[in-house]
């Protein structure tokens, strides 16, 4: 079983981040592997997860990293999250705020903000991956960080960072000089 995943995803990465349909289909159907790696998928991102929890997030975090590699690196869509934090800068949600293609995602200023008041969050740190495996930020992506930022200022809500995740690494929008 292990050599038709590794043939087919070409990493652990790819074949955790794969679509559950289609690890099934290749694994003959067999539910009981796929419970096992959903099971362990939710244990890897609970591991990732908890020192987030215990002090304040800074974007270049070796362990904020981490955790969003695992969570996205590999995933064959892209997704749009923020990472809601309160003035301490704690973790206050981590939450998915766009599905999209495989080449787009699209996300709502109104809504991340919406949520940034709900939340009672002075802070966002927004993220988003690129199944392409390159990180290098598009011009769709450098604007609609603009607008978020424009928007999030107008309410007092300081976007810390934007990271763009992929399987060849991590760029920040803050270092870059995007932001």
């Amino acid at each position: 079983l292990s050599e038709r995943l590794f043939t087919r995803f070409g990493s652990l990465g790819e074949a955790v981040s794969a679509r559950s349909a289609a690890r099934i289909e290749l694994l003959d159907g067999s539910i009981q592997v796929e419970q096992t790696f959903l099971s362990f998928r939710r244990a890897m991102t609970q591991m990732l997860r908890a020192p987030l929890m215990q002090r304040p997030i800074l974007s270049n975090d070796q362990s904020l990293l981490d955790y969003l590699r695992a969570q996205m690196a590999y995933d064959p869509i892209e997704r749009f999250r923020v990472l809601f934090l309160n003035a301490g800068n704690e973790l206050i949600a981590d939450e998915v705020m766009g599905v999209g293609t495989v080449s787009a995602v699209q996300a709502w200023p109104r809504e991340i903000l919406k949520r940034c008041l709900d939340l009672e969050a002075t802070a966002i740190l927004l993220v988003h991956n690129h199944p392409s495996g390159c990180s290098r930020p598009s011009l769709a992506d450098r604007d609609l960080t603009e607008r978020i930022a424009k928007a999030a200022s107008s309410l007092s809500v300081i976007v810390h960072d934007h990271l763009v995740v992929a399987r060849k690494g991590t760029t920040s929008f803050r270092m870059a000089g995007y932001l």
